[in-house]
């Protein structure tokens, strides 16, 4: 990766599942080779699979990258070109696509404003595109009757840069397949927001493991609430800890696990629940694997003798920076429901103290903030190489859990 960071946007479908990630660089906007320079990092520093899993990856490609010798170095059936709107549109481009199209790459058109000028000025490539990427701020006129006109040409129509749930909603009345934006990671608030049974005793549970409740109480609580204790006899029992003789009983799962790694299995319990009955959680989850990885790696480079509870903080750090997200309800709100000391509390919404730079820090990685992430790396004396492996083995994480998932 050198002197830039590679990122990714989920794009999901109407439901929220996951379908594809938009794949950008930090010298994107930088460097007239930025394509370049992000197709040599797929393929040599990272390796395309460890970055996009089972999905899709749409990499944006100018009139020039089409016809450069790097093109086709990664896997056709995993990648999706977007052809840059304002790329050239002229014999010489048609051609290539055609071609190429015939040899199995597909290719987009990247995030265009929807004009009568631009589908006069594209209309040429359309017969070798499988998708349009809409840019939805600069397209406030296009109309459902637009989007229909586009699908009986044979393109899958993706609306990019959707802000708000709001104009997701009106992006899917308008009859758009996919939906890509910062929407996504925003809570969809809810008026009377109301909690499932088994979220609550989750939180209940949780609460009690924060307040060091003895192992009596806690043996009592769980037994109480069967389902939970039927899913973590299933979660210590299953492949994960490989155990000689499996277990039977809520007080020997207790016994084993220990406080912390349970108060972490009960936080995923509550987002792989709401994951169950909401499909638009899928890619809520994948951003916390993402983040708590990160968060725990980022502790380890700074702190290599990190202790278990310093560990422990860092990923609840991570992990409770979504929580809003989950409960649809605001961020304090949600926070007061469970038992998070004044530390990590000023860490998500003051930035404050180590947790709070850790948190910063990630944020500024999944923006590609390279100002932010600059600002880290000089206070603590690192060079930019050293997140490649952070960055690309929290990725690998989140694709072993889209996998998992199904």
């Amino acid at each position: 990766m050198g002197s830039s960071y590679i990122g990714r946007q989920p794009i999901v479908n109407e439901r929220g599942a996951l379908f594809a990630y938009d794949l950008f660089s930090s010298a994107q906007s930088a460097s007239e080779h930025a394509t370049e320079t992000l197709v040599n990092d797929l393929q040599s520093s990272f390796g395309i699979d460890k970055i996009i899993g089972k999905r899709l990856g749409f990499i944006r490609a100018d009139h020039q990258f089409i016809f450069h010798e790097l093109f086709g170095l990664l896997p056709k059936e995993s990648i999706v070109y977007a052809v840059l709107e304002e790329s050239v549109v002229d014999k010489e481009l048609c051609d290539s696509l055609e071609k190429l199209r015939g040899q199995g790459y597909r290719f987009a058109l990247n995030d265009f404003a929807y004009t009568p000028e631009n589908i006069e000025k594209f209309s040429p490539l359309f017969p070798y595109l499988e998708y349009v990427k809409i840019d939805i701020p600069r397209s406030p006129r296009i109309k459902r009757e637009d989007v229909e006109q586009l699908k009986q040409q044979e393109l899958t129509v993706i609306g990019a840069k959707i802000e708000s749930h709001d104009i997701h909603a009106q992006c899917v009345a308008k009859g758009f397949s996919y939906f890509q934006g910062y929407f996504i990671s925003k809570p969809k608030v809810l008026e009377n927001p109301s909690f499932s049974l088994d979220q609550t005793a989750v939180i209940q549970l949780w609460n009690m493991l924060q307040s060091d409740a003895d192992i009596n109480a806690l043996v009592k609580a769980f037994e109480l609430n069967h389902m939970v204790s039927l899913k973590l006899i299933r979660f210590v029992n299953s492949a994960v800890f490989a155990l000689r003789n499996p277990v039977s009983s809520v007080r020997h799962v207790l016994t084993l696990m220990g406080r912390e790694p349970l108060a972490r299995w009960i936080m995923l319990l509550m987002f792989s629940e709401a994951k169950e009955s909401d499909q638009n959680n899928i890619p809520l989850m994948l951003m916390v694997v993402n983040r708590t990885e990160l968060m725990t790696q980022l502790l380890t480079l700074i702190k290599p003798n990190a202790t278990e509870s310093q560990q422990a903080t860092a990923y609840f750090v991570g992990m409770l920076s979504l929580i809003h997200l989950l409960f649809n309800i605001p961020h304090r709100e949600a926070l007061k429901k469970l038992n998070v000391t004044p530390e990590i509390e000023r860490a998500l919404f003051e930035g404050d103290g180590f947790y709070g730079e850790l948190l910063t820090t990630v944020r500024s990685i999944e923006m590609l903030d390279t100002e932010g992430i600059d600002k880290f790396l000089e206070k603590h004396s690192l060079e930019r190489e050293v997140l490649e492996p952070l960055i690309a083995s929290a990725m690998e994480k989140v694709n072993q859990f889209d996998e998992a998932m199904g």
